[in-house]
């Protein structure tokens, strides 16, 4: 389980090494090109809800792997996410069991 840091308050959120890789992927080239968009987090365990993150270059954003094993890279999924953040929002799902989005 890997984890996106967001911001000076430390905004938290885990996801899995493979999806928390294909996010960092899409939202380096995304804010290298000084282009914002949303990243959206939703809880797929017993309590519904969801957290959203208005990524921006500005902004401190840090991603840290559990594992130093890069993975294979989905070209389709990251072509979805492209898709998704071109068009303002990328969507993602914790598993159950992953810690949901805090603000530590």
């Amino acid at each position: 389980m890997g984890q996106l840091v967001y911001g000076m308050g430390g905004a938290r959120v885990r996801l899995d090494d493979r999806t928390l890789a294909h996010v960092k992927t899409i939202a380096l080239m995304k804010l290298r090109r000084n282009e914002s968009f949303a990243l959206t987090v939703r809880r797929d365990n017993d309590s519904e809800g969801r957290t959203t993150f208005w990524l921006h270059p500005s902004i401190a954003l840090q991603f840290s792997f559990d594992s130093d094993q890069v993975g294979e890279v989905d070209r389709a999924l990251l072509e979805e996410l492209m898709h998704e953040a071109n068009t303002g929002e990328i969507v993602v799902h914790t598993s159950k069991g992953d810690d949901t989005p805090s603000a530590d």
